[in-house]
């Protein structure tokens, strides 16, 4: 089945069902737009006018860089949609990032070697400690 990749933030309606397709937490609708609308950098795959998936990047737009969110519908995995996504992303971090500039990410666990294709690192290493997160 075809599908479209585009440089857009999805509606919170989107994301949020998007989520819930993959079984991540959901939001209010109101939090959820409000996230979207600090959203530096969004990419979207629409098979029609649905969301199979996306991914977003965080931050200052070219220090600090935080890819989330990258996820796809289940009944649409394993069909490179993931790699598209993470395929446009590189392009957008190559192309704002500053020398010295660095981009992390918390991979769902079991997940770690398809970011690891993207130059991505596990921690902890000989520089980097754990990644940590809280959650509230």
């Amino acid at each position: 089945m075809q599908y479209t990749i585009e440089d857009r933030v999805p509606t919170a309606e989107q994301w949020m069902s998007l989520r819930k397709s993959v079984g991540w937490a959901t939001f209010p609708l109101e939090a959820a737009a409000r996230s979207l609308a600090v959203t530096p950098y969004c990419v979207c795959a629409f098979a029609d006018e649905r969301l199979i998936g996306m991914g977003r990047v965080l931050g200052d737009g070219c220090i600090t860089f935080y890819v989330g969110n990258i996820m796809v519908c289940p009944d649409r995995q394993g069909e490179g949609v993931g790699s598209r996504i993470m395929e446009r992303i590189m392009t957008y971090l190559d192309t704002n990032a500053v020398p010295g500039a660095i981009a992390s990410l918390l991979s769902i666990k079991g997940k770690e070697a398809f970011y690891s294709q993207f130059g991505f690192a596990c921690r902890p290493d000989d520089h980097h400690g754990s990644g940590m997160s809280k959650r509230f």
